[in-house]
């Protein structure tokens, strides 16, 4: 199998990759990341 010559991103890298997440629901910016999720801290809607 070939590789596609990216290498693997960290957990880190992928939680700093967009500090400019949004809830879509209430509009706030305090968003976590649990149990592979994003999700808003405010009213609880799980991001993409």
């Amino acid at each position: 199998m070939a590789r596609s010559g990216r290498s693997p991103r960290s957990l880190e890298t992928i939680k700093s990759e967009d500090p400019t997440k949004v809830c879509s629901e209430c509009g706030s910016k305090d968003i976590e990341y649990s149990n592979e999720e994003f999700y808003c801290k405010k009213c609880g809607l799980v991001l993409d």
